[in-house]
């Protein structure tokens, strides 16, 4: 498994993204999911890439994923899909079931206002996203797309969780790293410096 021992805590590679679209309901506006909050909420983000196995996987499982939200006081769940057509399924039934709102949206121009509103974070692994997540101190799981090409998001996903910041997780094992993760034993990131930040990812990923 990819469980991690001390860790704590985005939109994506700097492409935030731009188009509001919301496919869940007719109003296209998320105002309600960015209002100050009164529940806890928890976002699942693609970024801008497209990472439909990580969707398929969450609807697939949709009981046991709702189940671990609920364990953890959630009752708000926001879901990014990016770029692609492919709509959780179960997840809104099963939401709906256990008195969890949801909310499904392609892109939104207030993606910082709402990850300011959540307290969990599931997030596809670009440096990104992690980075300005961690950088709100929020609780952040990070799962790793395999099906990028020549990309260094398993070893960036490693380095952070090994320096206590995150958790982090292949699509097969999400749902089992979620329900042990203890987020109250990640470390806080230090306060946002991107040169910082970048000067860690050229060390991890050997490019100094």
């Amino acid at each position: 498994g990819h469980r991690l021992e001390t860790r704590r805590g985005g939109e994506d590679e700097r492409e935030q993204p731009h188009r509001a679209v919301d496919f869940c309901s007719a109003s296209g506006h998320l105002d309600i999911w960015t209002s100050p909050i009164r529940h806890m909420t928890c976002l699942v983000t693609v970024g801008s890439t497209l990472f439909e196995d990580l969707t398929t996987h969450l609807d697939a499982h949709a009981e046991s994923f709702v189940k671990d939200l609920k364990n953890r006081g959630i009752s708000k769940l926001l879901f990014q899909i990016g770029k692609s057509k492919l709509q959780p399924e179960k997840l809104p039934k099963v939401c709906d079931d256990n008195k969890v709102q949801f909310k499904c949206f392609a892109f939104t121009k207030e993606f910082k206002k709402m990850l300011l509103s959540c307290s969990l974070v599931i997030s596809h692994a670009g440096a990104g996203s992690i980075s300005e997540a961690l950088s709100l101190k929020k609780d952040l799981l990070v799962v790793v797309n395999e099906t990028l090409m020549d990309n260094h998001q398993e070893e960036l996903a490693q380095a952070m969780a090994k320096e206590g910041y995150l958790y982090w997780s292949k699509v097969p094992q999400v749902l089992d790293v979620l329900q042990k993760a203890d987020f109250t034993r990640l470390k806080e990131y230090p306060k946002p410096d991107a040169k910082a930040f970048a000067d860690f990812l050229d060390k991890e990923l050997g490019f100094s």
